[in-house]
Order: C-alpha cells, then sequence, then structure tokens
C-alpha cells in the first residue's frame, strides 16, 4: 500500500474508533466539549468529516482512475458534505432533545389534573398531574374547603409545604 493509502485508512480508523469510544463513553469523551456552542468546533462534527475524508478517499484511490489531486478534492468535498449532514441530521437534534424530567413542586401551580383519591373539604385526598414524561401523583387539600370526588378535574391553585391546594376545573 502506498502512503496515500494510509493516510486514509488512518482518517476512517480514528473516526470509526472515536465514533466507538462516544458510543460507549460519551459522558468521559466529550467532558471537556459537552457544551460547546460554535457548531464547525463540535467534536461528533470534524470527527464525522474525517471518518468520511478517510473512506471516500480510499475507495477512490483503490478503485477510480482519478488522479490524486481529484481523488483528494472529492474526498475532501465528501468529507465536508457527511460533516454538514452529520450536524443537521444528528447533532441539532439531538441538542434540541434533551430535557430535564425534573420539576419544582412550585412548577405545578396551574397545573390540570384529576382526583385519584377524594379530596375531603377538611383533609387531604391524592391528585394525579400530567406531566412532560409520564403523571405524578401528590397529597392534594381543598382550596375552598370544599369535598371534590374521585374522577373530577382539578386545577392547582396553590402549593404549600409539599401539598397541592386544589380546585374544580371549569
Amino acid at each position: 500500500m502506498v502512503w496515500q493509502e494510509w493516510l486514509f485508512l488512518g482518517c476512517l480508523g480514528f473516526g470509526l474508533i472515536y465514533s466507538l469510544f462516544v458510543l460507549f463513553a460519551a459522558d468521559i469523551s466529550l467532558h471537556g466539549f459537552g457544551h460547546v456552542e460554535i457548531p464547525l468546533l463540535h467534536p461528533l462534527m470534524w470527527v464525522s468529516g474525517t471518518a468520511a475524508f478517510g473512506g471516500l478517499g480510499f475507495l477512490l484511490w483503490r478503485f477510480s482512475s482519478f488522479s490524486p489531486g481529484i481523488v483528494y478534492l472529492l474526498a475532501g468535498l465528501g468529507g465536508v458534505a457527511v460533516a454538514i449532514a452529520s450536524y443537521f441530521l444528528w447533532i441539532q437534534p439531538m441538542k434540541n432533545a434533551e430535557a430535564s424530567t425534573g420539576y419544582s413542586m412550585n412548577d405545578l401551580q396551574g397545573k390540570i389534573g384529576d382526583v385519584l383519591v377524594t379530596v375531603p373539604a377538611t383533609g387531604y385526598g391524592e391528585v394525579l398531574i400530567p406531566m412532560v414524561n409520564g403523571v405524578t401523583n401528590h397529597i392534594a387539600a381543598s382550596f375552598e374547603q370544599e369535598t371534590i370526588v374521585e374522577g373530577v378535574r382539578i386545577v392547582v391553585v396553590e402549593v404549600k409545604e409539599n401539598v397541592l391546594y386544589v380546585v374544580p376545573y371549569q
């Protein structure tokens, strides 16, 4: 093999090994790069472009009759195209998909839910509140000191000491 083939295979191998490393140890490998906001500096974009450059360059070098300059040009353009495509098809959508499943009790104020266990006029019942990642149930008391029976739709008016104060939803 000539040195150009080794160059292309080295780029391809580096990209594949780094991709596998990221797949199995993403928290470790991207620790320093996790909050890079400049798209051109995102490491996964560079790695995908490098791997594409290597793979395309090796195939063109080995199986085409193009001159070396054309092979480098086409491999470079292919690497840039794959890097850009990886940003818009993989990196950007994954960044937008990141969401926290945590919430504060104060976030429940104004939420609409259902009574799971009847809320007596002067006591506690249980309500079910739908959230982004499922449903959550909480201890509830009647805000207006009136009984709210099981199955009634409610709205959370206030949250005090981890108790939801609710009224029937109109």
